[in-house]
């Protein structure tokens, strides 16, 4: 009767593990994770010359949506020194930046801009400037 009931208790721990194991992975795969105070931020890479890359997206956005996977994996092996993703939704800065189309990443050294992909029809340039990679 006891094995009965550890043999059910660990199935359920099992289950339980399996089920966090794959809602973080769909979470950190398939959702943008905004940065918190993005203006420090920028502040901070105009008097460093650190490469920045600036990531805007739209919460409900379906474009968006079809990259997200990609633009998460892009910044994971990327080499720029800061990457700043921004929801249009919760700021302001897209209008600095004059961002009209989501997705959109911009590539800053600098301060200055050395690359821009908007859209997602061509996901290879997006990641392309997203990965910013060090000359």
């Amino acid at each position: 009767m006891k094995v009965k009931q550890y043999a059910t208790t660990i199935l359920a721990l099992l289950v339980s593990i399996v089920i966090a194991v794959g809602g973080y992975w769909t979470w950190r795969n398939y959702t943008y994770h905004d940065t918190k105070q993005p203006q420090q931020i920028l502040q901070q890479q105009q008097k460093t010359q650190d490469d920045v890359v600036l990531i805007f997206h739209k919460t409900g956005c379906p474009d968006c949506q079809q990259v997200v996977r990609q633009v998460n994996q892009a910044v994971q092996a990327g080499q720029a020194d800061h990457y700043v993703m921004v929801d249009t939704k919760d700021s302001n800065l897209y209008q600095k930046y004059n961002v009209i189309e989501v997705p959109t990443a911009i590539h800053l050294k600098a301060g200055q801009e050395v690359a821009r992909y908007a859209g997602a029809n061509n996901p290879d340039r997006l990641v392309n400037v997203i990965k910013a990679t060090k000359e």
